[in-house]
Order: structure tokens, then C-alpha cells, then sequence
């Protein structure tokens, strides 16, 4: 989704104009402390209710409610559509014209 879905004009678009992104590292320690780690997903199970990979949640900034969640289907070429509809979705229910 980063690589090849999010940078697309139409994607990065809805995105920049609905959403403010937030990313936490889960799949992957990287750079980060066990300590963070371990938080991470602690945060992830807390937000998302699932400690699966890869999964996108929209949050409410307010309430911290959650709006949406996503899950990547298998079929891949249906990502960037998916994506563009469900951030269209979100905007819709949140009152926002997409």
C-alpha cells in the first residue's frame, strides 16, 4: 500500500484532502526499541481490536472513536480502487463531501 498504492495522484489526493495519516509500526521491529515495539502493538490490539497485518483504521481525533477499518483483499490489483472508495466511504459518513 505504500509503495505503490498511496503515492498514486488520485489516492495521495483523497488522502491529503480526508484523512491525516498516522502510521504505527507493527509487522516489522526496525529501528525500534523492544520497548516500543511491545507498545506499538499494545496500541495497535487497543485501537484496532486485532494485532493483523497489514490493517488500517480511521479514528475519530476527537473521540477516538473508531470510524472504519480497512483489510487488504488478496486480489491486488483491487487495492488502489478499495482504497480510493473506502476513504470516499469515511468522508461520506464523517459529513465530509468526497
Amino acid at each position: 500500500m505504500e509503495e505503490k498504492v498511496f503515492p498514486s495522484s488520485a489516492v495521495a489526493e483523497l488522502m491529503k484532502k480526508h484523512l491525516v495519516e498516522a502510521r504505527l509500526h507493527t509487522d516489522s521491529q526496525n529501528t525500534l526499541s523492544d520497548a516500543q515495539f511491545a507498545n506499538n502493538k499494545k496500541a495497535q490490539a487497543e485501537i484496532a481490536g486485532t494485532i493483523a497485518n497489514p490493517y488500517f483504521v480511521v479514528v475519530d481525533a476527537k473521540t477516538g472513536a473508531k470510524v472504519a477499518e480497512f483489510k487488504l483483499s488478496p486480489l491486488w490489483a483491487q487495492w488502489e480502487g478499495n482504497w480510493q472508495q473506502f476513504v470516499a466511504d469515511v468522508a461520506a459518513k464523517t459529513g465530509r463531501a468526497p
